[in-house]
């Protein structure tokens, strides 16, 4: 594997629901600022992984209730 690849790879940690802005300390703990630690790797694994949208149901709808 190269070193960029390397770089960029998530090493099984899988981000948080809500993240951290980007001068907040990172959630994976180490200490840093976000934009310093994760904010690319994040970048990328969302990109790769898109959230699933889901159906709301609104209160007027004949199906709710």
């Amino acid at each position: 594997m190269s070193w960029f690849n390397q770089l960029f790879k998530n090493n099984g940690q899988i981000p948080p629901a809500i993240l951290p802005r980007k001068n907040d300390s990172c959630w994976c703990g180490s200490g840093s600022k976000y934009k310093k630690c994760h904010l690319s790797k994040d970048k990328l694994y969302f990109r790769d992984h898109p959230k699933k949208k889901v159906a709301v149901k609104k209160s007027c709808s004949p199906g709710f209730g």
